[in-house]
């Protein structure tokens, strides 16, 4: 998992807009423990909908020249609340930075940007066909749960 998270610099965003829609987006991200920050501009659909509605969703996924079956490309998706910061730690910004440029950075510290954290709640790790994992936090790394198909169609971790 810590490979398609260090090796995309994306994170696909799944929020919902005032009358109910689905909107997918995306923005630049880092991940520090089970946050997820991402960094995105006020005129942006997503913004206004995570300020209405905390509920999102955000999708990892391996580039497309990377993978060898497209139907099974390996991904993570978390699922949890966001939130505008307010004031973000120097931690987060040196880690954008680092990850994104410090002269991209500095660029959009002046303007209308706004830091997002999104806590997460759950998640799903997909590997492959046959390969997924249920995703949970022991608060201090994620712990994968193989996802399994009984013959009765109903799935289940273990």
């Amino acid at each position: 998992m810590k490979d398609i998270l260090s090796s995309q610099k994306t994170a696909s965003i799944a929020s919902v807009d005032e009358k109910g829609f689905p909107h997918v987006s995306y923005a630049p991200y880092v991940i520090e423990g089970n946050k997820v920050y991402i960094y995105i501009s006020q005129i942006a659909e997503h913004y206004k909908n995570i300020e209405m509605n905390s509920k999102v969703s955000l999708m990892i996924i391996r580039d497309e020249n990377d993978t060898q079956n497209l139907f099974a490309r390996e991904r993570v998706v978390f699922n949890g609340n966001g939130i505008k910061l307010n004031d973000v730690s120097e931690d987060i910004k040196v880690k954008f930075e680092e990850i994104h440029g410090t002269q991209m950075m500095s660029v959009l510290y002046k303007m209308d940007f706004d830091f997002f954290e999104i806590n997460i709640e759950s998640g799903r790790l997909v590997k492959g066909f046959g390969k997924a994992y249920d995703l949970s936090f022991d608060g201090e790394s994620w712990v994968e749960s193989h996802v399994v198909i009984d013959k009765g169609g109903k799935s289940h971790s273990r």
